[in-house]
């Protein structure tokens, strides 16, 4: 049986700011910096309620990626 999203767990695919920054192996106050200099792009539902999409999460990650030399 599948679980369906609540109030404190959002659809499959989004998380909560708690989540991401688990997720990105960062802090809460460093998402918070990457949020308000929108490196991160986020949905904010409400003024508390702010989700991160897994899948733009690691595209945010990809587009900082430095190479190596060599490659």
């Amino acid at each position: 049986m599948e679980k369906t999203p609540t109030a404190q767990t959002p659809a499959a695919g989004w998380l909560r700011p708690d989540g991401a920054a688990r997720y990105l192996s960062i802090s809460r106050r460093c998402l918070g910096s990457l949020t308000r200099e929108r490196v991160l792009p986020f949905v904010r539902l409400s003024h508390r309620v702010i989700l991160f999409r897994r899948q733009d999460l690691d595209r945010a990650l990809a587009r900082r990626l430095v190479k190596a030399v060599g490659e």
